[in-house]
């Protein structure tokens, strides 16, 4: 039986994350606020501390913030990039409650990903595999490979959303069936087409 493998920003959560509420918590307009915080996020996604990645995003942008509001700030991006999207819990619940096997790709640092395994919400995952806790990021072929290990399923048996296409076509080149996510509404019609989505919208 195939499972279905989501990322979780830009898919299961918004793709802007906290950045914008982020910005305006620290006061510095977004576009100038977003050139750091993506710049260094990879390796913040691999495994990085947040007392790495934080100053350096702070010294890009003139600002010299402490240890308590570095943690208040991570926190609040941690909590920001975990919240579901409108509808994104309702699509769980029917795979999940259907009996569909479910799990969670996602490149997200360490702050993320504890509170993810924290959520409610994530409960019901088969597999919760993040880039910090193997060093290892989308598209490298490892990380799929992990997520294969986990569930114990071949690529073919592997349905993958992802909202970046190279991290799509990494899935595709191991066999998984992975599909660009453009909206729930098309995700719902991918998944109804191979027989992997129960019941009906509510």
């Amino acid at each position: 039986m195939t499972a279905v493998v989501f990322d979780i920003g830009g898919v299961l959560t918004t793709s802007e994350g906290g950045v914008p509420e982020l910005s305006a918590l620290i006061g510095v307009e977004h576009e100038r606020f977003a050139v750091p915080y993506w710049e260094h996020r990879l390796a913040y996604d691999r495994g990085s501390l947040p007392q790495e990645y934080w100053p350096r995003v702070a010294r890009d942008l003139g600002l010299d913030w402490s240890p308590e509001e570095i943690a208040r700030i991570d926190q609040f991006d941690a909590q920001r990039w975990s919240r579901l999207a409108p509808g994104r819990l309702e699509l769980l619940e029917r795979l999940q409650i259907g009996g569909v096997t479910t799990a969670l790709l996602s490149n997200a640092p360490t702050s993320l990903a504890q509170v993810v395994r924290r959520s409610d919400w994530s409960a019901g995952f088969a597999a919760r595999v993040f880039s910090c806790e193997l060093g290892l990021i989308k598209p490298e072929a490892k990380i799929y490979q992990a997520v294969e290990e986990a569930l114990s399923r071949s690529g073919p048996e592997l349905v993958f959303f992802d909202d970046r296409p190279p991290n799509v076509e990494a899935a595709r080149q191991r066999g998984w069936q992975a599909h660009l996510w453009t909206t729930q509404e098309a995700c719902e019609d991918v998944l109804t087409g191979l027989g992997r989505l129960p019941g009906t919208r509510p």
